[in-house]
């Protein structure tokens, strides 16, 4: 019996972010069924296309985070995305083949501001968040500009991007969110991908000494992660249509404590999972969702968010100069 309670004992100890994240989401479960009442249904397909953008993107950021890394960009450069496949788009006449171009020019900048954000901060010898900066400064200019060319406040997409049916946009939704999690799973688990960026995250140093190219796999994270934030920004577009100065306003954060929210380290390393982004945008979303329906003041609301995000990051947090886990 001794023995059997030792047992229970090291395992909760060993996985108490896990189990926090996972009783959290529970909780925001329990609530959102209880106050959603007769409309449950209408409430979930609302929450889950919150969820899509978040869920996507905090997908990749795993593979940035997992190396004890952020970027403090994503909000620009979601708006930045968004506005771009709505002009490409309506230049081409709203057609399907335009979307199609929009979104390959989308991808190939968020993947060249991927590179960049790794490289950079590798061969100048400066901390990733340095160069993130300059990219949420160049984004903040550059979705400023694109709008005062139009010379609106918002513009709208021409091109028919959300199916008509609510059914069937809600299955699109969970179809884009599953593949993208399939794929983040595969390659975050089962191959060097994966596998190098925690080490990174456990201890540069180590990994160095191990033979690990940390340049090459720092570039390929936030690579990685430019991929799911224009396919987060194009997710955003087919629900509001439209895109404007303050789109994207806040996402860096939101996705940071989707991600703490979910159980994942704010310093990276062996104890970083996939799961920390489902797990943690759902709670978020729908911790939002429950204390909105229960009358909580917005203000409030994000004081509670603040309060939750720093006691995570303390519990969590730990010195990226130490011991590997074992």
């Amino acid at each position: 019996m001794e023995k059997e309670k030792n047992k229970t004992a090291s395992w909760l100890k060993g996985h108490v972010y896990d189990v926090a994240a996972y009783a959290g989401l529970v909780i925001t479960i329990i609530l959102f069924l209880i106050f959603s009442g007769d409309k449950l249904m209408y409430n979930a397909t609302t929450v889950l296309q919150t969820v899509a953008p978040y869920a996507i993107i905090s997908l990749g950021a795993v593979f940035v985070y997992s190396m004890g890394f952020m970027d403090v960009s994503v909000g620009q450069q979601v708006g930045v995305y968004a506005i771009l496949y709505i002009l490409i788009s309506n230049k081409m006449g709203g057609t399907t083949a335009g979307v199609a171009v929009a979104f390959i020019v989308v991808l190939a900048i968020a993947l060249a501001c991927g590179a960049f954000n790794g490289a950079v901060a590798v061969w100048l010898g400066l901390p990733s968040i340095v160069t993130s900066l300059f990219l949420m400064f160049f984004f903040t200019g550059a979705q400023l500009l694109l709008m005062e060319g139009t010379g609106n406040t918002s513009i709208s997409i021409q091109a028919k991007i959300k199916p008509m049916d609510r059914n069937q946009y809600t299955l699109m939704l969970i179809i884009a969110i599953a593949v993208v999690a399939v794929l983040v799973t595969y390659f975050f688990k089962y191959t060097k991908f994966g596998k190098y960026t925690k080490a990174i995250g456990a201890n540069e140093i180590a990994a160095e000494q191990s033979g690990v190219n940390t340049t090459k796999w720092k570039v390929f994270a936030y690579m990685a992660f430019g991929v799911t934030v224009a396919i987060g920004a194009f997710i955003m577009l087919t629900r509001t249509g439209s895109a404007g100065k303050g789109t994207g306003t806040g996402f860096a954060m939101d996705v940071m404590i989707c991600l703490i929210l979910g159980g994942m380290p704010l310093s990276g390393g062996m104890k970083s999972k996939v799961s920390s982004a489902l797990v943690g945008t759902f709670t978020y979303v729908l911790l939002s969702n429950d204390l909105t329906t229960m009358g909580v003041d917005l203000n409030m609301i994000n004081f509670l968010k603040a309060v939750i995000f720093i006691i995570i990051v303390m519990i969590t947090c730990r010195k990226r100069d130490g011991v590997l886990p074992r």
